[in-house]
């Protein structure tokens, strides 16, 4: 077994995978009851994928028949940011400035496979996953000895910190289990202070409220963003990274080797404010950023990020994209969260912009202060 576990770790190695690591397929009792409770207390949201009945995400004999092992590989996807280019452009999480990860660690994990199959003998079932599944991928990680559990709910490996993917694959193959790694976050709470949205709620086990989570609410949620945390998004158009940037285990960590998920593959840490609000389909939409991450919240979902954080950071390029909008959109999502950011700036810079009279600059505050005043976003408790 020891040299079956050998030539597995070779193999991912070769492929370009930063860490490789195995443990049983054993269903997780205790951290699906974890998952359960988490999710009884309303935690997830409107991620319905996490809210099936009887969820097989602990289960991995459920996936593969007579399952033995879960091979856990890490992908390192950090790259250094530049820094900020001014307030007309919004942040993107690290892990989204190059290519979509599904579809390039799909085909990784395919060669994976393909490899495995090749060198060794008798029958190889295998399925392999990167987030697409509803599996407890941290906790099999976990297990696999690739980290412990953070405060910020991430799996933390001490050379790479928290910046990666994780990919799994399910297997009959009778593997030598890899030795758990031991760590701790010690008394240190510096991503619970961060997160501007207090989204931690970790009492004695880490646990996340999605509901408060700026990444949950600029890719996962789908309709309007609670007013009353508009503000705390700050500058993040796509996902968010502060629990990550804060973390002492992510000080001295090295840049991805994958060429993927490097900026120049796709449109990096900063998005212009105004390219993107000038988006008037989803077709347009779809054909600029369907390779990449960017594309999940579609087209409303982007839209009405960027207003909010045009709002907040008074952009002045996205000032008369945000205008038009307000005139012109028939998405209600996109349009309520326009008409809010308009209520940020002061009146004289929207009269500045020549072809916005003062009748159109007060029927748009009007129409705004109507909206807001009307809660048509119920703020978060």
């Amino acid at each position: 077994m020891s040299d079956l576990k050998q030539l597995i770790t070779n193999i991912a190695f070769d492929l370009g995978f930063d860490a490789a690591g195995i443990t049983l397929a054993d269903n997780l009792s205790k951290s699906n009851e974890h998952f359960l409770s988490w999710r009884k207390s309303g935690f997830a949201g409107d991620m319905n994928y996490l809210l099936r009945n009887n969820p097989i995400n602990a289960k991995p004999g459920k996936i593969v028949q007579n399952a033995k092992s879960v091979i856990s590989l890490l992908v390192n996807y950090y790259t250094e940011p530049p820094e900020e280019p001014g307030p007309n452009f919004g942040r993107v999480a690290a892990y989204a400035v190059g290519l979509d990860y599904h579809k390039v660690l799909k085909k990784k994990i395919k060669q994976f496979q393909e490899r495995i199959q090749k060198e060794i003998s008798g029958e190889f079932v295998s399925r392999g996953f990167s987030d697409s599944v509803p599996l407890l991928e941290k906790s099999f990680a976990r297990n696999s000895g690739l980290g412990f559990f953070g405060k910020n709910t991430l799996i933390i490996n001490k050379p790479f910190g928290s910046y990666f993917f994780i990919c799994e694959l399910i297997s009959n193959l009778n593997i030598e289990p890899s030795e758990e790694q031991t760590g701790t976050c010690g008394k240190c709470t510096r991503c619970v202070d961060a997160c501007p949205t207090g989204a931690f709620n970790t009492p004695t086990i880490p646990l996340l409220d999605a509901r408060l989570c700026i990444s949950y609410l600029t890719i996962e949620n789908k309709i309007n963003i609670p007013v009353n945390l508009r503000s705390k998004i700050g500058g993040w158009i796509f996902g968010c990274d502060l629990c990550q940037m804060i973390c002492p285990y992510n000080k001295k960590i090295k840049e991805t080797t994958w060429e993927e998920f490097k900026p120049k593959s796709g449109f990096g840490h900063w998005l212009n404010l105004k390219e993107v609000l000038s988006i008037r389909s989803d077709e347009e939409f779809h054909s600029k950023f369907c390779h990449t991450p960017l594309n999940r919240p579609r087209r409303q979902g982007l839209l009405r990020n960027a207003a909010i954080v045009a709002g907040n950071k008074l952009s002045e390029e996205a000032l008369p994209e945000l205008i038009w909008l307000a005139e012109n959109e028939s998405n209600s999502v996109i349009r309520e969260h326009v008409l809010w950011a308009l209520l940020k700036y002061d009146d004289r810079k929207a009269k500045q912009i020549s072809y916005y009279s003062d009748v159109t600059a007060r029927s748009v505050n009007d129409e705004a202060t109507v909206i807001i005043s009307n809660a048509l976003t119920t703020p978060y408790e």
